[in-house]
């Protein structure tokens, strides 16, 4: 039985039922799973359902609803959130290969590209494997964005349908201004990176051996290497010896944006879920460590990778990482670069922690710093509005934390609406003329409702005049 059924039916057959499916296994409703429309029903158009939704959590509800493949829920998540039907809609249930969704939001008009021009949608499709969605998206009539739905095939390890949709290429370049692709037995760079990437050896081999190799340059062989050094599939490391013996080169002197390329191994290597064996492996074979691979750790939030990484005696700290703290996933990290020796900017690593929601780490921060070092003042506050978060918010202003006009703008950026309604509550300062603070909270709903989440880039537009004229 689906998960999803256990949650929301099995557990509520009865009170014993209840009790023997606890924990989050039977608990938990996966969204991107089919749920049971009078369930999803039920929550979602229930009074105040999504009024603590930030915009980006509305639009992400309609993606994973349109994941599911529901047509019920979908059109159920749309009139809760507000948010118009976008192409990361349609995206979503091409990648899950949920055909009759993708028919559903075709004939209500949503868009069929993120970019003018071109779409992306075949490609999503053929990452995932849905050659049955392929061939619907084939008949639309649609211009396809490069470097072509082979390509995404082949991140994605299907490596029939690369050779498939690589039989098709005369027909899926369209368009006046379409550049011509490399031809099958000539494959580029992108190609050649995507299948060793996504396909497992035998796959690799299978494709390698259609290949014209001995024509490949340098470069093509450098990045088919580097395909397969953050490679997801088990056997990435069996590929990188493969490779090698190939003569596939490691790489030398730097890329057109100054960075080493030899470097460029365990940088990709560090955003894996495997990060630490997979680096020690390939700092045991000889690849070069190196900055960058320390700042994608810091960036994906990664702490026991950033400490691997902070023992190499070429990646000591400098003051260049300030700037670039500014990036990090989580206020936790700070904890593991302190503990490394590298004091970072208190009011960066505030920001962090606010802007992630991690009360902890913001205590920790503000315990270890102090509150003239972090800078408890209204742009720390702008940063916890425009976060949605009301706990993060009311935290700050128990410790006296600044506010300002600021704060209802990034809070209707946000799009959350508990937000808007807290600071009003509050008694939040605002310029003269904002909406908000004068709004009930059925207005406030009201006006996602008839407005769609589009008003909250709205409201931005009009508090911006305001603190313009300030």
């Amino acid at each position: 039985m689906d998960r999803n059924e256990v949650a929301v039916n099995l557990r509520s057959v009865n009170k014993a039922a209840a009790a023997a499916l606890k924990g989050p296994k039977h608990t938990t409703i996966r969204l991107s799973r089919p749920v049971a429309p009078h369930a999803f029903a039920a929550h979602w158009l229930s009074s105040g359902a999504a009024r603590r939704l930030t915009l980006a959590r509305r639009e992400e509800l309609l993606r994973l609803t349109a994941a599911s493949g529901s047509t019920a829920n979908l059109e159920v998540a749309q009139r809760a959130t507000g948010c118009p039907l976008t192409y990361e809609v349609f995206e979503a249930a091409a990648s899950s290969g949920k055909l009759a969704a993708c028919r559903w939001l075709l004939e209500r008009g949503c868009p069929t590209s993120g970019m003018p021009g071109t779409s992306g949608l075949l490609g999503a499709a053929a990452r995932n494997g849905h050659r049955h969605v392929c061939e619907w998206l084939l008949g639309l009539d649609l211009e396809w964005a490069a470097p072509g739905p082979h390509v995404s095939a082949a991140c994605g390890g299907h490596v029939e349908l690369v050779e498939w949709l690589q039989g098709l290429l005369p027909q899926l370049q369209t368009g006046p201004s379409r550049q011509p692709w490399p031809p099958a037995n000539r494959p580029g760079a992108v190609l050649v990176e995507a299948v060793a990437h996504g396909c497992d050896l035998a796959g690799l081999q299978r494709l390698w051996s259609g290949w014209d190799a001995a024509s490949m340059d340098e470069l093509v062989k450098y990045r088919a290497l580097l395909g397969a050094t953050c490679s997801p599939t088990p056997d990435w490391a069996a590929k990188v010896e493969w490779l090698e013996a190939q003569g596939c080169p490691r790489g030398s002197g730097r890329d057109t944006t100054g960075n080493y390329l030899a470097e460029r191994h365990a940088e990709k290597a560090a955003v894996r879920a495997d990060a630490v064996p997979r680096l020690t492996w390939l700092r045991r074979r000889g690849f070069t460590m190196g900055p960058g691979a320390a700042m994608a750790a810091l960036k994906r939030g990664d702490v026991a990778v950033l400490q691997l990484l902070l023992t190499e005696e070429a990646l000591r700290l400098g003051r260049e990482w300030s700037n670039a703290a500014d990036d990090a996933a989580g206020g936790s990290i700070f904890l593991a670069l302190h503990a490394a020796g590298w004091a970072p900017a208190p009011p960066i690593a505030a920001k962090v922690a606010v802007r992630g929601g991690q009360l902890a780490a913001l205590a920790w921060v503000l315990e270890t710093f102090g509150e003239r070092a972090v800078g408890f003042n209204a742009k720390l506050f702008y940063c916890a509005a425009a976060s949605g978060r009301v706990e993060i918010m009311a935290w700050l202003r128990e410790r006296g934390c600044a506010w300002d006009a600021t704060a209802f703008h990034g809070a209707a950026g946000s799009g959350c609406e508990e937000a808007l309604e807290w600071l009003a509550e509050q008694g939040c300062p605002h310029a003269e003329g904002c909406p908000f603070p004068t709004l009930a909270s059925s207005d406030l709903a009201e006006m996602v409702r008839a407005e769609g989440c589009l008003w909250a880039i709205g409201a931005r537009a009009f508090l911006e005049d305001y603190y313009r004229d300030a």
